[in-house]
């Protein structure tokens, strides 16, 4: 509660010095408003009635302008739910964006509360993992929903045509939110197997580390155009979103559960090109340090491997007013010991569907996602209808399938139907 009156406190600090009459007169000032509604229901298990998971408001308000030289934007948004089975909080109010633009001596510097996006795949993350995702809906919402706001400072180096270094430096520290025990999307969070019966069990909560400039992070992007390629080379040293959950068994039995956040450094790259009708998109990422889960008691049940993630997308044109996109995605342990209870190597195919109508006032969309391992997925159809330039309605499904204890099929049985509208001002 408290956190909410910062935060109110603050939209209406910025909102008093923004609109004052000295800044009004010193700025070009915009300012866009959207107010976003979207109700999802469910069937319940004996399939004899449906169920309102969600029914939410979006108030999002974007300020942006300039004064003098420097340029500014606040991205407020206010969110409601008559329903507590997304998120145990019905109400909160954020920051999405909160930063300041300038020019020194040919380097475009941004400072402040934003989102960094990585990388050319749709739908699952490889190099997009500079912010924390808030994943109350699982990978259902809109990254641009979900991303969590840092405080950052980052500074773009042009050095050539076509060629920029792009330095990110970010102090503030935050991780990946989960739906809460007893909301629609909680996560399963299975222990591994013990030789015996613990004979009590403590789950404590995950170790942060401290803010400080010593934890920031580091991120460093050059991007070129050479031959028709926009390449990017990627750079990311930071924590695991995720913490590592380590296990420990003392000598009686006793069992304590200890998350903690685990270094990582991230080297990466893309490289997207057209070729007449088609789009070739290309992304990699390795990861020097990532822990899974072992059957291994002698090291907290904890292993760690280098693991190798690529992407290979292609997108074809060639048909009026429709987007075919299909895209493969692989990671791989690069030091895989048996005792990992995860597997070597997964793949996850992904397709987009997406047709125009009706000069584009209308677009139907299906994409799915699976898992070649698991043999579980996501279907997500879609319809839009876009009424007039500032209100727009939106029918769509999610359907879940496969195992159970596969990364989609976990939620097999919270198959939604969810209606949405919008309207600018």
């Amino acid at each position: 509660m408290l956190k909410n009156y910062k935060n109110i406190s603050l939209y209406f600090g910025c909102t008093l010095v923004i609109f004052s009459p000295q800044f009004l007169y010193a700025s070009e000032i915009s300012v866009a408003n959207q107010i976003v509604h979207e109700t999802s229901v469910t069937q319940k298990e004996n399939f004899d009635e449906v169920d309102i998971v969600k029914s939410e408001s979006l108030l999002k308000s974007d300020i942006s302008g300039e004064v003098g030289q420097v340029g500014f934007k606040i991205d407020a948004r206010f969110r409601y739910d008559l329903e507590d089975q997304i998120d145990s909080r019905q109400s909160e109010i954020q920051f999405r964006d909160a930063f300041i633009d300038f020019e020194n001596q040919g380097t475009y510097w941004r400072l402040g509360k934003q989102t960094i996006v990585w990388g050319a795949s749709d739908g699952l993350r490889l190099l997009d993992v500079i912010n924390p995702l808030n994943y109350r809906e699982f990978i259902l919402d809109d990254f641009d929903n979900s991303r969590i706001s840092l405080t950052s400072a980052s500074a773009d180096i042009p050095i050539s045509d076509g060629s920029s270094l792009t330095i990110i430096v970010i102090p503030e520290l935050k991780f990946n939110q989960y739906a809460k025990t007893g909301t629609q999307f909680e996560l399963s969070h299975p222990l591994p197997e013990l030789s015996q019966m613990p004979t009590s069990l403590q789950i404590n909560s995950a170790k942060e580390p401290q803010q400080s400039l010593h934890n920031s992070e580091l991120a460093l992007r050059y991007a070129t155009f050479a031959s028709g390629w926009d390449i990017t080379l990627n750079y990311f040293y930071h924590y695991h979103d995720d913490p590592v959950v380590f296990i420990d068994v003392d000598g009686g039995g006793a069992v304590s559960v200890n998350p903690e956040y685990k270094r990582n450094t991230l080297v990466g790259g893309t490289a997207n090109n057209a070729f007449g009708d088609f789009v070739l998109r290309t992304e990699f990422v390795l990861n020097n340090s990532r822990y899974y889960s072992t059957d291994n008691p002698n090291q907290r049940f904890i292993d760690k491997a280098q693991e190798l993630q690529y992407v290979i997308g292609l997108d074809y044109s060639g048909i009026s007013d429709t987007l075919i996109s299909g895209q493969w995605f692989r990671r791989q342990l690069l030091s895989y010991e048996k005792d990992i209870a995860e597997d070597a190597i997964e793949n996850t195919l992904t397709l987009l569907l997406r047709r125009y109508y009706a000069n584009q006032t209308i677009t139907l969309e299906a994409l799915t996602l699976h898992s070649l391992d698991n043999s579980d997925g996501l279907i997500r159809p879609k319809i839009k209808y876009e009424f007039n330039t500032f209100v727009q309605f939106e029918l769509g499904a999610d359907i879940f399938y496969g195992n159970q204890s596969g990364f989609f099929g976990q939620f097999a049985a919270k198959d939604q139907v969810t209606v949405g509208v919008s309207v600018g001002f």
